[in-house]
């Protein structure tokens, strides 16, 4: 798509325990490398004139090729870097910018130095800013239009009112709070600036009919708890799993949802340490929780399909805006000589612009670069000079559904212990409105309201009714999510690895966490707040409301999964599990099932490699090679199983298995015309095939577990396809090989499988206002990328 095209569409789419050998270092130096790319670009600032074509700042897609080329900016502090005039907010406070437009803000104190990061950002950003807030507290619709309502109603049901965000705010250090008003206050300085400048105005405010309000800490509450719950995890999948029980039986989602798969490989290797979520439970008593909650499954009412499917929407709330939608991948590298190295590459989708902005801060004794959400006072993920770190989503089981029994004839009244106990509830009025649909030339105007009822139990928000139970969703995290905010600005000040240690026991939020410091220590951790299980019930079906279920407490925040310098010397995390105790918990992570076929076991075996061998172009050698290559097609299981199947395969098959084992797993490479490699598409189809067999056996319950990948995942394997590599025999994956030559010689017109050439895939750029990003490749990448040597 042009963008022409999606500059009018744009607006529619707008949210210890410690492995031992610190090393050693006399005079460490620091950061002696630093690369990071963001695509499109910095800006997100589109001019009136601008408003149909998507431009506006020169700074909106100058990063876009350099990320197809492989190629990154510098990520070291800016010295003498600086391009055009040094911009002074008010006294004491500067912000210069490089040629990417970076700010770099440099002030004589720390509420100063935030300041100057809040005009920064609503500089490049402040529409982004109008609907992060309208986002997150449900009113997104009131820009946008109706279109927004569904995601309108789960920000006002799953969060918190402006009374709880405030109780919260109040519990905040003193130093957390002079921060988030020093940050307000740079931004509704900007704000004043625009309301007299009118060249400075986004065009999505004219698009909008609307103006730039005065940003509030109440604002930057909402969007640091959005992130805290959205980004590192998301909602069980416990109605799926119901339905999957009631449709296929208990073996069936034994098979494809065990809580633990054979061949899996966690982040923390068994040699350092090994963990689980609070007291470990027996075999025997793992095997009674699920025969107790079996038989309780069998007493509740089927969920739909609809309701089953609603925390997989959920986890892509709203594309391109804050929310979880694919998964993320760094790994870190020690090397004898006291250096290390560090990559992070987080993979939330891609728009204009991005969920993240860069920028760098600097006041007395403290100098930060790296990324952010626009909104909170924070550096996500970035480098002090002294130690760099980065995250992915944890994708935990942090939360647990109850099934609420109701009072006959009384829908917000249920039984708990043995009492009869009244919801709470409100009544919550949602106004819609678009008028950007005319501006844009996309639609008619529209403009309306409509009111939902929101309850609550003693477990927390209802979040589906089916006959005579609501399902009410407990979260770990409930009313604590802006305490991550806290351990990150002690991330932010961590002079070492141990520093970064003790940051991770004040978080809240489920993301990994790695690290490398300037001595060349490197480390792991995955933490936040975890509940006990109840020892009698399994973890992937819903639990009895009724009082039987109830969590025992909460894991302490020190025993969580971490490693400090593990004896292999490197670390290597794509969403796979921490640790080998670690259960799948209800399956919030689709992909954590495929055990040996998933994605992380290819990062793990080029990061191996790396070790061997470490340096700065190595590692980028290595994101180049993760990032366009199909991962399950090259690892050593794979290969394993397609040549047995091709020994005895003969015609139609032999010809799908021999174009597939030819394959590189490369799915990048073109030829003069544009096309891909046939064994992309021959991969992709025998993959559909095996999953097709392999899932036939075990009724209507299981096929959603041959969904596709997420967006930022294109090539990866679906559990399905994976239960089938594991399973099937080589006849049957002859098979199936011999159904895929049917479908792509009908697809593609011939039977000449090296004709069976797809064109290179693209992704879809989302947006965030009116911008309109060129075409962008596929890459299985990060939204933000960084690469990172530390060292003496």
């Amino acid at each position: 798509m042009g963008r022409g095209s999606r500059g009018r569409a744009a607006l529619a789419a707008t949210v210890t325990v410690l492995a031992s050998g610190l090393a050693a270092s006399a005079a460490p130096a620091g950061v002696l490398q630093a690369e990071g790319v963001l695509p499109p670009g910095q800006s997100g600032f589109v001019s009136l004139a601008g408003l149909t074509s998507g431009t506006g700042s020169p700074h909106l897609y100058d990063q876009n090729q350099m990320y197809i080329d492989f190629r990154r900016k510098p990520l070291l502090f800016q010295i003498d870097r600086p391009v055009g005039a040094v911009e002074t907010p008010r006294p004491g406070v500067t912000i210069a910018r490089d040629a990417a437009g970076v700010p770099a803000v440099r002030a004589g104190n720390e509420a100063d130095a935030w300041f100057g990061a809040g005009y920064a950002i609503a500089q490049d950003r402040l529409f982004q800013l109008e609907a992060f807030r309208h986002a997150t507290k449900g009113r997104l619709a009131e820009l946008t239009g109706s279109g927004a309502l569904a995601d309108d109603l789960v920000s006002r049901r799953d969060y918190y009112t402006e009374s709880e965000r405030q109780r919260m705010y109040e519990r905040l250090s003193p130093r957390l709070k002079t921060r988030i008003l020093a940050y307000r206050d740079g931004i509704n300085a900007w704000i004043d600036r625009v309301r007299l400048s009118p060249a400075d105005l986004p065009a999505e405010y004219v698009a909008t009919a609307t103006l730039p309000t005065p940003w509030t800490v109440d604002d930057s509450i909402a969007v640091g708890i959005f992130l805290a719950r959205t980004v590192p995890s998301g909602d069980g999948n416990e109605l799926a799993n119901l339905r999957t029980v009631q449709q296929s039986g208990v073996r069936a989602l034994q098979q494809l949802l065990p809580l633990r798969t054979t061949g899996r490989r966690p982040t923390i290797p068994a040699a350092d340490a090994d963990f689980s979520q609070g007291r470990a439970r027996t075999a025997r008593e793992e095997r009674d929780a699920l025969r107790r909650s079996a038989a309780f499954a069998q007493t509740l009412p089927r969920p739909s399909a609809a309701a089953a499917a609603a925390p997989a929407r959920k986890a892509g709330l709203a594309p391109g805006r804050i929310g979880r939608t694919g998964g993320s991948y760094m790994f870190a590298v020690r090397r004898k000589d006291g250096h290390a190295f560090l990559f992070n590459g987080p993979q939330l989708g891609f728009s204009t612009p991005e969920l993240f902005v860069e920028v760098e801060v600097h006041w007395p004794g403290h100098d930060l670069r790296g990324v952010t959400a626009p909104g909170i006072p924070v550096i996500g993920i970035g480098h002090n000079g002294k130690v760099a770190w980065g995250f992915t989503s944890g994708l935990s089981d942090e939360d647990d559904l109850y099934a609420e029994k109701l009072v006959p004839g009384k829908p917000e009244t249920y039984i708990y212990k043995g009492q009869e106990r009244q919801m709470e509830c409100r009544d919550e009025t949602f106004q819609f409105k678009n008028l950007a649909a005319a501006v844009l030339g996309g639609g008619l105007p529209e403009a309306g309201q409509r009111t939902e009822r929101i309850c609550r139990t003693v477990h927390g928000p209802v979040q589906h009714r089916e006959g005579d139970v609501a399902y009410a969703r407990r979260y770990a995290i409930w009313m604590r999510d802006v305490e991550t905010l806290e351990g990150i600005v002690a991330l932010n000040d961590a002079a070492s690895i141990h520093d970064v240690d003790r940051a991770m026991n004040l978080v809240t939020w489920n993301e990994n966490v790695m690290a490398a410091d300037s001595q060349g220590n490197i480390g792991y951790w995955h933490p936040g707040l975890f509940q006990q299980r109840p020892k009698g019930w399994d973890d992937r079906l819903p639990y009895p409301g009724t009082g039987e279920a109830e969590w025992p407490g909460l894991v302490d925040r020190t025993r969580t999964p971490r490693v400090i310098n593990p004896k292999q010397g490197w670390l290597a995390n794509w969403n796979n599990v921490p640790t080998r105790s670690w259960t799948n918990g209800d399956g919030e992570s689709p992909e954590r099932v495929s055990g040996a076929f998933h994605r992380g076991s290819f990062l793990m075996d080029l990061v191996r490699r790396l070790h061997r061998a470490p340096d700065f172009e190595a590692a980028k050698a290595t994101v180049q090679r993760a990032g366009s290559t199909a991962q399950q097609r090259v690892l050593a299981v794979t290969r394993t199983r397609l040549r047995a199947a091709a020994r005895g395969a003969t015609g139609d098959a032999k010809v799908v298995l021999d174009t597939i084992l030819r394959w590189d797993g490369d799915y990048v490479r073109t030829d003069a015309r544009g096309t891909i490699d046939p064994g992309v598409a021959t991969w992709l189809e025998l993959k559909r095939r095996a999953a097709a067999i392999a899932l036939g056996r075990l009724g209507d319950g299981v096929k959603r577990f041959d969904g596709t990948p997420s967006r930022s995942h294109e090539y990866d394997i679906s559990p399905g396809a994976a239960y089938a590599l594991r399973t099937l025999k080589p006849a049957e994956l002859r098979t199936a090989a011999a159904a895929a030559h049917a479908a792509l010689a009908e697809r593609f017109g011939t039977a000449d499988a090296s004709a069976w050439r797809d064109p290179r895939k693209l992704y879809d750029v989302g947006a965030q206002g009116a911008g309109s990003a060129p075409d962008l490749p596929f890459f299985d990448r990060g939204t933000w990328e960084q690469v990172i040597e530390l060292g003496p």
